[in-house]
């Protein structure tokens, strides 16, 4: 069964990001040199669900502003950003979105030019709307919503039943960069099917699990287990009007050996990490359809032990058969792990200021298939290099961001 929910992204002119075309896979790990723009490229694909969750103007604010969103211009003319997807839905459906960004004076913005393009099993257009520079136009027989210069067209069609699949794969995309801090304390109560970019909703969706994905939890345990956590029970813990999860370890006293319960607060930070990690993957099971279509994480490798990199990445691959993934990474010892192949590694450079990211070139490719070298040693050697073509077919792209993933 095939993961993936977002099988392509094309973007223009977002941060450090001039233009690149990329085809995602269940696994797709971004690795390179700090600074190059792998978080660029991640946080593209949760701008788009902050910007339907939420507001587009919510999703600019958080990254402050317009101008720190678009990409510089060397020349000083306002660039606009872009972003479009390739997209499976359920029932063997796909479609194609992307939307425009104007720059406008005074800090502000407009929605440019949005399209939706839905396609049926044998790939026959079935749906589509088009917004250009306020105007809708699209394809059921009812009338169509009114524009929004700093709203996306979506939201709004969602309400209508032939575009909402196309919303609810977006909208249930989840990233995390998870803050131990927030996860080890006590927090309010929250909806339990997403875990938080930061991770504190983490005893919510904990609680969630424990009700609907038991199977879910314990295969959990059993991977911070793996990982050389000696944790032999998770679970909820209501504290007053807070909640927090509590863990049961395996001590030695002098009788032998009892169990201890400790609160997060208890936890290391690698291990809380890895907790919040684990429960996420898990979570697409957690929730029946209410889980995340697509996890991106931030260097899941932060804060553990470099022996801990194997069970780690066993999960993750395991994780990649239910929910499509995007991590990137820092870390050798993750990509030494037999299941990386070629196919799941897209190099990131940087050059002359703009992000620079494709397949792994060939030649090196060839060494990894061959077993001459590891991609772990390449990275140590910084010879992580993406192919010289795809950088290439990438600059000579033509045509609208909508029409280059055609």
């Amino acid at each position: 069964m095939d993961s993936r929910c977002i099988t392509r992204l094309a973007l223009r002119n977002y941060k450090s990001i001039e233009h690149c075309d990329i085809e995602l896979d269940p696994l797709t790990v971004l690795v390179g040199r700090n600074g190059v723009g792998k978080s660029n490229i991640l946080d593209s694909l949760r701008f788009v669900a902050d910007a339907l969750r939420n507001t587009l103007e919510y999703a600019i604010r958080e990254r402050g502003g317009i101008d720190q969103v678009r990409r510089k211009s060397l020349g000083g003319r306002p660039t606009h950003p872009g972003i479009a997807l390739k997209i499976l839905l359920p029932d063997g459906q796909s479609a194609r979105y992307s939307f425009t960004i104007a720059a406008v004076p005074g800090r502000a913005f407009r929605v440019d030019h949005e399209r939706c393009d839905m396609h049926d099993a044998a790939g026959r257009s079935i749906h589509w709307f088009e917004v250009d520079k306020g105007a809708v136009r699209w394809s059921p027989k009812t009338d169509p919503p009114a524009a929004v210069d700093d709203r996306l067209v979506l939201v709004a069609a969602s309400g209508v039943r032939e575009f909402r699949p196309v919303f609810d794969v977006l909208t249930r995309m989840t990233f995390h960069n998870l803050n131990p801090e927030l996860m080890k304390y006590p927090q309010r109560p929250e909806p339990g099917s997403l875990l938080a970019h930061d991770g504190r909703n983490l005893a919510s969706v904990v609680k969630q699990l424990e009700t609907n994905a038991p199977k879910g939890l314990q295969r959990v345990l059993e991977y911070l287990q793996a990982i050389g956590v000696s944790i032999n029970r998770i679970e909820h813990k209501q504290a007053g009007a807070l909640e927090t999860i509590q863990v049961s370890q395996e001590v030695q006293v002098p009788e032998g050996t009892r169990n201890s319960n400790f609160d997060a607060i208890a936890l290391s930070d690698g291990t809380i990490r890895a907790l919040g990690i684990l429960v996420s993957l898990v979570s697409a099971n957690g929730a029946g359809t209410g889980g995340p279509s697509l996890i991106g994480i931030e260097e899941p490798e932060t804060a553990l032990h470099p022996a801990a990199a194997g069970a780690l990445m066993d999960a993750l691959t395991e994780g990649s058969q239910r929910t499509q993934l995007i991590v990137t990474c820092h870390s050798p010892d993750l990509l030494e792990h037999e299941n990386i192949t070629p196919a799941m590694i897209r190099p990131v450079l940087l050059e002359n200021g703009r992000t620079v990211v494709g397949r792994v070139n060939p030649a090196k490719a060839d060494l990894l298939k061959q077993h001459l070298t590891t991609a772990g040693e390449l990275l140590r050697l910084d010879q992580m290099e993406p192919d010289p073509e795809d950088i290439r077919r990438q600059q000579e792209a033509k045509g609208t961001l909508f029409e280059s993933l055609t």
